[in-house]
């Protein structure tokens, strides 16, 4: 298997932060229709399995400043996702205010 490129690894990281981005507009549906609540949660929760794999399995030899500031921005928009999927377990639901912090997110 031929070694992983920092632009491998560029563009799996921006496909794990595209996943996280659906999960959140999944959230959006939940919002709007709270029975979707338990499928929200374990969209979200296959969504953060996924990046945090794809994460991971980027070796040393691949690692770049732009790779690193990736794969910040996947790991604090994992973050926040997870800490609205906690919310969404705990309260039921998913206030507006919950999305405006994933929004600013978004230009990253």
């Amino acid at each position: 298997m031929a070694e992983m490129t920092p632009g491998t690894a560029l563009r799996q990281l921006k496909q794990a932060h595209a996943t996280l981005k659906k999960a959140r507009q999944a959230m959006r549906m939940a919002r709007e229709n709270p029975a979707f609540g338990p499928k929200v949660v374990d969209a979200g929760w296959d969504a953060l399995m996924q990046a945090h794999s794809l994460m991971a399995a980027i070796p040393r030899t691949a690692v770049d400043e732009e790779v690193l500031t990736q794969q910040l921005s996947v790991q604090r928009y994992a973050t926040s996702l997870l800490v609205r999927l906690r919310r969404l377990l705990r309260k039921g639901e998913v206030g507006p205010d919950d999305l405006d912090d994933l929004d600013a997110d978004d230009d990253e």
